[in-house]
């Protein structure tokens, strides 16, 4: 029986390399776009047949489109001449286009403020300017199921797990240059949030079983920036997390980074993955997993240089 080819990019990357050994252990023939030697070789000593190519050579990306059967777009959310060249390579095919969105498309700007709004996919929202083309190209993926395209998007949450993330690791790495972590203003933002495996469990459901057009809200559970903040403080050793200002913030972590995702909301709803795809997350919560899991392996002894230091006899 021929397995079905897929095509992950980003491959090598946090979210890719969960998504292409799920499907791995799913059965599926799994080969990975990466742009550097040092791609190729992670890839292949992982069984995921390398493809060297780059987002900017849209003439491979619409010819590997015709080539595979499945592609998931795990390298960028905002990259729009490559998801425009995978769809014209795709239309008419009904084949598969996962697309990588985020449910950062819901930030609020709140400076740490809290907010007692939920999103689903079908909630009318008008998004902040920083996160508008994002949010338009999810529509655009999600429309072009309308050429004969089987498209798929989804927006993670925070992600967590394996001691990495997009979002942690900049906090854990500030504290530990500063020895505090801070958070903005009271902290009592909030984001969903979903632990890897169960991430890329989405993705093999989602190719599986979803509908063409269909968009997906990721979140298991939720936490404030406060006690992530707090949290992390625990993890190296720095006493209690403190509050700054957002222009504080603005110069320890950049102003995209803070108002996107350090500062502001984004609480969503997946019961739409749960009933039309059966998603059931299994993770440890994310402040467990901070304090007592992957990232105390990974990160507690980057604060604590005896740490590691070898018993004397």
């Amino acid at each position: 029986m021929t397995k079905t080819r897929v095509l992950v990019t980003g491959a090598v990357g946090y979210i890719g390399q969960a998504v292409s050994q799920r499907l791995q252990i799913g059965g599926y023939d799994v080969s990975g776009l990466t742009r550097s030697a040092a791609g190729l070789g992670a890839l292949d000593a992982r069984g995921i047949t390398p493809v060297r190519g780059d987002l900017d050579d849209v003439v491979l990306l619409e010819r590997l489109a015709r080539d595979f059967d499945v592609i998931v777009d795990t390298a960028t959310a905002d990259h729009a001449e490559s998801t425009a060249a995978f769809l014209r390579g795709l239309e008419g095919s009904n084949k598969t286009y996962v697309r990588t969105s985020g449910t950062g498309v819901y930030t609020d700007l709140a400076h740490g403020s809290a907010s007692d709004r939920v999103f689903t996919e079908s909630t009318l929202h008008t998004p902040a300017e920083v996160v508008a083309a994002r949010y338009a190209s999810d529509f655009a993926v999600s429309d072009a199921a309308e050429r004969g395209i089987r498209t798929i998007v989804i927006r993670p949450s925070m992600i967590y797990g394996d001691g990495a993330s997009e979002q942690l690791p900049l906090l854990i790495r500030r504290a530990i240059i500063s020895n505090r972590s801070v958070y903005v203003g009271a902290g009592e933002n909030r984001w969903s949030n979903v632990y890897l495996p169960d991430l890329a469990e989405v993705y093999a459901l989602a190719i599986e079983k979803a509908a063409p057009g269909s968009i997906y809200n990721i979140g298991a559970g939720e936490e404030s920036l406060g006690n992530i903040a707090a949290a992390v403080a625990t993890l190296i050793g720095a006493g209690s997390a403190e509050s700054v200002s957002p222009e504080e913030a603005f110069g320890l972590f950049g102003q995209r980074w803070v108002e996107v995702a350090l500062s502001s909301n984004s609480r969503v709803d997946s019961t739409k993955a749960r009933e039309e795809l059966g998603w059931n997350p299994l993770g440890p919560a994310l402040v467990d997993d901070l304090t007592a899991g992957s990232y105390k392996r990974v990160w507690s002894f980057k604060g604590d240089p005896h740490d590691h230091t070898p018993a004397q006899h």
